[in-house]
């Protein structure tokens, strides 16, 4: 079995197991989005897949890297848009992530 990445403090924050398990349903919403997302102490472009709505608060399905380990390179991380936002040309710049 494999371990969660070290958080770093500027990450995005990974949905809690206990309250993604936790009684009754959820709504959620399949999505098909370009993102780029705060995590493994730095901005990464993404893929999310899924919205699902918990009692604390929205949560997304993202995958930032293709891994055979598949508990590493996606997650359930918490909605929050100062560590995760759409990609656009601007956020990319924004992130670093644009042309040198």
């Amino acid at each position: 079995m494999s371990q969660q990445p070290h958080q770093h403090p500027d990450d995005a924050v990974r949905a809690d197991p206990a309250e993604m398990a936790g009684p009754g349903r959820t709504p959620m919403r399949d999505a098909w989005q370009i993102v780029i997302l705060h995590i493994e102490g730095r901005w990464q472009p993404g893929l999310l897949t899924q919205w699902r709505r918990l009692p604390s608060g929205w949560v997304c399905l993202v995958r930032w890297r293709k891994d055979p380990d598949p508990a590493s390179g996606w997650g359930w991380v918490r909605w929050d848009p100062a560590t995760i936002q759409p990609l656009t040309a601007a956020g990319l710049e924004a992130a670093g992530l644009g042309e040198p």
